[in-house]
């Protein structure tokens, strides 16, 4: 149940590797945390050069404690392609209704 739990976005900046979705949600999945909207922006002509990856940037909306929502950006955050990542957390979303 996530009423009255913070609301959180994850911002990641990423080399553009082709699996970096997938890896960017497991952390979300294996707590038990569904996004409740997921942005990716990938190379503006989408093609994907091995030797020039290029640059992706991710936002993933979830609620989650902000213990819980922290440990989430700690994990990604040490991800080998991840460039920079922020979280910004917001009123509860009980408080907004």
């Amino acid at each position: 149940m996530t009423a009255g739990l913070p609301r959180h976005r994850l911002v990641v900046e990423a080399d553009a590797h082709p699996n970096l979705m997938l890896r960017l949600l497991e952390p979300f999945a294996i707590h038990e945390v569904l996004p409740t909207r997921v942005r990716i922006d990938g190379p503006a002509d989408g093609e994907m050069n091995p030797a020039a990856l290029g640059h992706l940037r991710a936002e993933i909306a979830f609620t989650a404690s902000t213990e819980l929502a922290e440990r989430l950006w700690a994990r990604i955050d040490v991800m080998v392609p991840v460039r920079t990542s922020h979280l910004v957390s917001t009123a509860s979303a009980g408080a907004a209704a």
